[in-house]
């Protein structure tokens, strides 16, 4: 199938809003016969008759109407396009929607549009919890997401990791940290264990470890904010395992809650930059870039001073 000719498709239109072939000559400053040419092409590529030449005035056909009605949004969609590509010779990305997750989005966000600025023109910049974003990354919504979910089952997604830290046991202040596995085991038996919602891969992740190691929490909250887990525990309510980035995005520290490393074999989270395959890698590598410096030069300091003795165990991803 014959690609249709754009430029005919414009003198096509001139003949419908100028009423005829004669007066389309004139408005493009035309020949009738190129005109006439150009249209009877189109006829040809199509196999239909798009302008009824005999009779006068002349008169555009059924299938004209349609022609004309799809050609104008093609052709409003082409200024569109052209606008689009256009605003390149300006800015590395000329528009750019990112999703961050809440425990990553307190952290991050000031420091990530100050980053992206001058580099992107209009930026947008949304947070909410990880498993509606996912499936909207998928749908368009969103460029690309920083994540701590790996992108299963989503065909053609593109994964970038950034950061990697540790799961903490979250205690309050007046409780003894616990040396080993059994202490673990008392600690939960007595203390009401405070969790995120049990669809979230980071509490997929806690109950693994603590299977591993015979440990039966007892508790029935459940919470998708760090701010209500790290608040609980703050008060004396119970204890919970978070990671530094959760206590940082609930605004405490060490002098709120005591941080206490797992006795052994301590699990990771791993913080990542998702998107899909046909937006291309260059936005998602500039992103990735200004996140990796954002985290190694602001935050895991910040992480760290929040957190002592995990100078070790936060780091950028390799």
């Amino acid at each position: 199938m014959q690609p249709i000719d754009l430029r005919g498709l414009e003198i096509f239109l001139a003949v419908c809003d100028t009423g005829g072939l004669t007066s389309a000559a004139r408005s493009l400053d035309l020949t009738q016969a190129a005109v006439s040419q150009h249209l009877a092409k189109i006829e040809r590529e199509l196999g239909v008759q798009l302008v009824d030449r005999s009779i006068r005035p002349q008169q555009v056909t059924a299938a004209g109407h349609y022609l004309r009605q799809r050609t104008r949004k093609l052709f409003a969609e082409f200024d569109e396009i052209r606008a689009g590509v256009a605003r390149y010779r300006d800015r590395d990305i000329p528009e750019l929607h990112i999703s961050l997750v809440e425990s990553i989005a307190v952290a991050l966000l000031p420091h990530l549009v100050a980053g992206l600025k001058g580099r992107v023109g209009s930026l947008s910049i949304t947070s909410g919890t990880t498993h509606p974003l996912m499936p909207e990354l998928r749908d368009g919504a969103f460029d690309m997401i920083v994540t701590t979910e790996q992108p299963d089952g989503i065909d053609d997604a593109q994964m970038m990791p950034l950061l990697t830290e540790p799961l903490l046991l979250v205690l309050p202040n007046s409780q003894e940290a616990p040396q080993d596995w059994e202490g673990v085991a008392e600690l939960a038996a007595r203390l009401e264990f405070i969790r995120f919602g049990r669809k979230r891969r980071l509490s997929k992740i806690i109950d693994h470890q603590f299977a591993r190691f015979g440990v039966e929490p007892h508790g029935s909250l459940e919470f998708d904010s760090s701010f209500a887990i790290i608040d609980r525990v703050r008060q004396g309510l119970g204890w919970a395992v978070s990671t530094p980035l959760c206590v940082f995005a609930a605004g405490a520290s060490n002098e709120d809650v005591r941080l206490i490393p797992f006795p052994s074999s301590t699990p990771v989270r791993c913080v990542n930059l998702v998107w899909m395959s046909e937006r291309g890698s260059g936005p998602a590598e500039l992103v990735g870039k200004a996140c990796r410096e954002i985290f190694e030069h602001l935050i895991i300091p910040e992480l760290r001073l929040r957190a002592p003795g995990l100078e070790d165990r936060v780091a950028i991803a390799q």
